[in-house]
């Protein structure tokens, strides 16, 4: 709880209305005490929306548990958002300054709050800032910076890129060559996914044929397409943070395939940004790929079921399992500190307990990020069939068959 020092003394003698007023206020913020704040850094308008969206709903889902069972250390939690929009470091800036400064939140909770900016923006406070940026320089930064209450609550960019395409060889699918056809973004996300997954490729004994890399306004596909079939891929993967560029890729390419080649389009085909060309019956056979979705056993039926009941949705496959276990995990960690705004020892706390969530374990490393693997927090590959996102291998299980694309037929 943060106070203005204000000279009440002074104030008496000049207006006792005016300093009976300001104690009466001070009196009700020490009265309000008893009621915890939670930060929520999160893009609720622009393209990330969606995810956004699920962002809010996630936190909310599981602060109201948290205050049915008695809040935390005694404590109701109450949940303060603010819109970071496009994640620019300006909108960032303003989330510190609102939420930190003037709400006196005693911790951050977002899905991704910025790729970056969010560090210098909220790493000076030295409060628990847990978030899902999965952008290697985000840690590399974060270490500079010494930010130890910082915590990315899954593995990184590269590492996707390697998961996602030795999942793909774990699916047992005959792929008709060893022939990979990439295309990126140009945000640092995309072009590292995209290197992660051409040295899993390569070190598999598959040959990159195609790499390329487009602008976040690309929505014409033509020329690349035309390229992509000359070099007769077994496989082609798209990695763009924008739902936007993701499905005007697979509408064009379903019109003119590229024989029958599987397509993937990463991240961004696990998230709510591609749910209406999914329910649509667009995407058919796509694969997608996420570290952020529940695992299908009693703990994640259980989820589902109150998210169901909460917003009369089917619960999204990515990110709200995620973001619903960092509330969560940070509720632990002030537990086993004994104080909120002890923010050191509730680092302390988060860094070393191991948490195990619907999503997995969150056991952070020594730079505060998450190795994925069947221990901790599993990678899951995922495929449209039939209108729904249905797993084919979680972690190093195979769950789940691909179905043979019709496109090229």
């Amino acid at each position: 709880m943060r106070y203005q020092c204000i000279n009440l003394f002074g104030l008496a003698r000049g207006n006792t209305v005016v300093a009976a007023a300001i104690m009466a206020a001070l009196s009700a913020q020490a009265a309000s005490s008893d009621t915890i704040s939670l930060g929520a850094p999160i893009p609720l308008t622009g393209y990330l929306a969606a995810d956004g969206a699920t962002m809010e709903r996630a936190i909310r889902l599981a602060v109201d548990e948290l205050n049915a069972n008695g809040g935390v250390l005694g404590n109701q939690v109450d949940v303060v958002t603010f819109d970071i929009g496009d994640l620019t470091p300006d909108k960032l800036s303003a989330a510190a300054a609102n939420l930190i400064e003037r709400e006196g939140v005693s911790a951050l909770i977002n899905g991704y709050g910025g790729m970056g900016p969010d560090i210098p923006a909220f790493c000076p406070y030295g409060i628990p800032y847990i978030h899902n940026d999965a952008v290697s320089s985000v840690i590399d930064l974060a270490e500079r910076m010494h930010c130890d209450a910082v915590f990315n609550a899954s593995d990184v960019d590269v590492n996707y890129g390697k998961a996602v395409f030795e999942q793909m060889l774990a699916t047992g699918y005959e792929f008709e060559s060893k022939r990979l056809a990439i295309v990126h973004g140009d945000y640092e996300w995309d072009v590292e996914v995209a290197k992660g997954m051409t040295e899993a490729a390569q070190a598999a004994g598959w040959e990159v044929v195609f790499s390329e890399e487009v602008p976040y306004d690309t929505v014409e596909w033509t020329g690349i397409l035309s390229k992509i079939r000359a070099t007769e891929p077994a496989l082609v993967h798209l990695e763009a943070l924008d739902p936007a560029v993701a499905t005007t890729f697979i509408s064009q390419f379903n019109d003119n395939p590229a024989g029958n080649a599987l397509v993937s389009v990463g991240y961004m085909g696990a998230t709510p940004g591609l749910d209406d060309v999914i329910a649509q019956g667009n995407a058919q056979g796509v694969l997608a790929f996420t570290l952020n979705a529940h695992l299908e056993d009693e703990e994640g039926g259980a989820f589902e079921a109150k998210w169901q009941d909460a917003y009369g949705a089917e619960a999204p496959i990515s990110l709200a399992a995620a973001v619903y276990d960092m509330v969560n995990m940070w509720a632990a960690g002030v537990e086993q500190a004994g104080d909120a705004s002890d923010y050191a020892a509730v680092a302390d706390a988060i860094r070393g307990m191991d948490y195990d969530g619907i999503a997995g374990i969150y056991a952070f490393n020594d730079r505060n990020f998450i190795d994925t693997g069947s221990q901790t927090q599993p990678a899951q590959l995922i495929q449209v069939q039939d209108g729904k996102r249905v797993r084919l291998v979680v972690g190093d299980e195979k769950v789940g068959e691909i179905v043979a694309p019709s496109w090229g037929n």
